[in-house]
């Protein structure tokens, strides 16, 4: 994931605050294809350089122009969307992107997915992932990466692989822990950590007391929050971190530079910050954008795209190099899927008592 994520745990009134930036950049004339040309908006970054490699190889064959937009977070993009209609193609939400855009707007925004113009989409990625959690009962989106929150360690100051959310509660690494600031996230890593059901904790007021008293808990050892993917790497790369929630695509980068860290997902489990491609209701280009996302699911291209973007698409038989990816699992439900309709239902008191935590 980007770093722009930490974007998302913005309340939706601040959300609203950005409006006039997002209106102004449709008036300015930046959005916006023709008939040989489709826009795909995404976070931006590094993931965006690699999504433009494989888009670029595609429009060699395609002659068909992809324009790419971005936004920090999935609910800027919804805005985007929702505030500029047709002129967004397709895009790459979270779970917390789909589940946002069918709340605000009662899933007139995204159109269902017509299966019959990627087949390459049904016959290789694993049947699991076409029915993950974010996407079950619903046709707005298809699975496109694999992408988790969870524990990145310094292998020089963490002798073995950390099995358990414990070890961030462990003296010995006092100053030396450094988790995200993004609230749901914090939730949910609190959750798994405390053996709640995610889910169960969100609809229960007793049970969120109990997530806040667990992260009260990191917190007391806890040196610093991070604000985007760029401020983990850092910590890790300065050594000023040796225990850090993360995404292991980012991780990724780092033991290619040379850096002595790895990734776990602990045995309690993390949230999943997996993507799935999505087509806005409006746009006139479906056929292009199927026509790209048919191509993409060749797995050639997939594997070739995973490789270099750092995060899987779960395909059926997929090879050693896929599954060797930090952030690879072989079944959803080895994550924690988090219903974004009761997040974004007690978001306001998850936020405040985030903030209240990080205070005291």
């Amino acid at each position: 994931m980007d770093s722009d994520n930490a974007g998302q745990s913005r309340s939706r009134r601040r959300v609203l605050q950005t409006g006039a930036a997002v209106a102004g950049l449709s008036i300015a004339g930046c959005l916006g294809g023709s008939d040989d040309t489709i826009t795909f908006l995404s976070r931006g970054g590094s993931t965006q350089e690699a999504e433009r490699e494989i888009m670029e190889e595609w429009t060699a064959e395609s002659d068909i122009t992809v324009e790419h937009q971005e936004a920090p977070s999935d609910q800027e993009m919804i805005q985007m969307i929702a505030e500029n209609p047709g002129s967004i193609d397709f895009t790459n939400f979270a779970a917390s992107g789909l589940g946002l855009a069918r709340g605000q707007h009662d899933g007139e925004l995204l159109a269902d997915i017509d299966y019959g113009e990627i087949p390459n989409y049904e016959e290789h990625v694993q049947d699991e992932w076409q029915s993950a959690p974010p996407i079950d009962g619903h046709d707005d989106g298809i699975a496109y990466h694999i992408s988790t929150h969870g524990l990145a360690y310094s292998t020089e100051m963490v002798e073995e692989e950390p099995t358990s959310w414990d070890v961030a509660l462990e003296s010995e690494y006092d100053d030396q822990v450094v988790f995200s600031d993004i609230a749901y996230a914090r939730f949910g890593v609190g959750a798994a950590h405390a053996g709640l059901d995610v889910n169960e904790a969100l609809a229960d007021e007793d049970l969120r007391e109990e997530v806040y008293d667990q992260l009260r808990d990191h917190h007391e050892l806890v040196t610093t929050y991070w604000a985007s993917g760029d401020e983990f790497m850092r910590y890790l790369q300065e050594e000023q971190a040796a225990l850090t929630t993360a995404w292991g695509g980012r991780i990724e980068q780092l033991q290619e530079d040379g850096y002595p860290v790895d990734y776990t997902i602990p045995e309690e489990g993390a949230p999943s910050f997996s993507s799935f491609m999505a087509v806005a209701e409006e746009s006139d280009n479906k056929e292009h954008v199927y026509d790209f996302l048919n191509w993409y699911y060749e797995p050639e291209h997939a594997v070739q795209h995973s490789l270099n973007y750092k995060y899987p698409t779960p395909l059926e038989d997929p090879p050693e190099e896929l599954t060797e990816l930090l952030e690879y699992v072989e079944d959803p439900d080895e994550l924690l899927w988090m219903d974004f309709q009761l997040v974004f239902e007690h978001l306001d008191e998850i936020e405040q008592s985030w903030d209240e935590i990080k205070t005291e």
